[in-house]
């Protein structure tokens, strides 16, 4: 059976202001645990948003300039089997190679 899950970015202490930079993934994309789906910024450095689950993003919710808060979802994945939860997006610093 499937089951819609909103991809959220988690609270933290202190809570960073995120805006979303780039979606990486057009509506529709099959998407696998992991996968990279969103680059956010705090404004100084850059954050890969990671699919929390394997499925369907079917929408997204924020676009290129929005802010990212922890209340609010950012894209909607149609998975399959039974409804589990996962854990928030936690955003994963972009590093990049000397």
């Amino acid at each position: 059976m499937p089951f819609v899950y909103d991809v959220m970015v988690p609270e933290e202490e202190p809570q960073p202001v995120y805006t979303l930079s780039q979606q990486l993934v057009p509506e529709g994309t099959l998407v696998g645990t992991g996968q990279n789906l969103a680059v956010l910024s705090d404004g100084t450095r850059e954050f890969h948003l990671k699919a929390p689950l394997q499925g369907l993003l079917v929408e997204w919710l924020a676009h290129s300039g929005d802010s990212v808060d922890s209340d609010v979802a950012v894209a909607r994945i149609v998975a399959e089997g039974d409804e589990k939860r996962v854990a928030d997006s936690m955003p994963m610093r972009i590093v990049v190679p000397c």
